[in-house]
């Protein structure tokens, strides 16, 4: 039984490769009456919503929303939560524990070949065999996984002014402890609370997420 309490700041999400903004729902319920809003990428949807709040917020992001989260939050961020997330996901010199640029290469090629084969594969992988939805932009979706591959936000990290909390799955087969590790040492500026579940902890484990965004909200928020 998790304790309630009082939520000032909205609270902004953004989810990972391979899903859409309905993927919070259950997060957000187990928010109650918070303020929330769900951005998109729009790889389902004709076009994307990343629009940020113009007012002081809480971030949090999934997996590549994470990524995407650290290097846009902004200003008005005043805390982040990384689910299932990493500074950098793919594999570079000096940062090993990486998921190899072959791996990702050969989504890449995947999706262009035969979008709808991967994305099940990739979300069965993940944990979740709901159907994809009908509209798919596979153009979108080879950017996300460009930035997979690519993007580095481990100076994003370093420089953050706001306090950041990460959360990690003891059985993630996508984002593996190793690199959870690798991107979060332990006794440095981002702590990691570890859960027993996958890669996609916003629908396994809505109210344990639900309660640390209550009490990083909390945080910020009190006198």
């Amino acid at each position: 039984m998790f304790v309630t309490m009082a939520l000032t700041l909205p609270v902004a999400f953004v989810h990972g490769w391979a899903f859409e903004h309905t993927f919070w729902q259950a997060t957000r319920a187990a928010l109650g009456s918070c303020p929330t809003r769900a951005l998109d990428f729009g790889f389902f949807s004709d076009q994307p919503d990343m629009a940020l709040p113009d007012q002081p917020y809480i971030g949090v992001g999934h997996s590549l929303g994470a990524l995407w989260l650290l290097r846009h939050h902004g200003p008005l961020c005043r805390g982040l939560v990384l689910i299932n997330g990493f500074s950098r996901f793919g594999a570079a010199p000096g940062f090993p524990d990486g998921i190899p640029r072959r791996v990702i290469e050969r989504m890449r090629l995947g999706l262009l070949r035969e979008p709808v084969g991967l994305l099940h594969s990739f979300r069965q992988r993940a944990g979740i065999e709901s159907p994809l939805p009908a509209h798919i932009d596979s153009a979108r979706l080879e950017t996300g996984l460009r930035a997979l591959m690519d993007m580095d936000c481990t100076h994003d990290l370093t420089a953050a002014k706001c306090p950041i909390q990460a959360i990690a799955g003891t059985q993630d087969a996508i984002a593996p402890p190793a690199l959870t590790q690798a991107c979060f040492p332990a006794g440095e500026k981002t702590p990691t609370e570890w859960m027993e579940g996958g890669h996609l902890l916003p629908l396994t484990q809505p109210e344990a997420c639900a309660h640390i965004i209550r009490t990083m909200n909390q945080r910020i928020t009190a006198p």
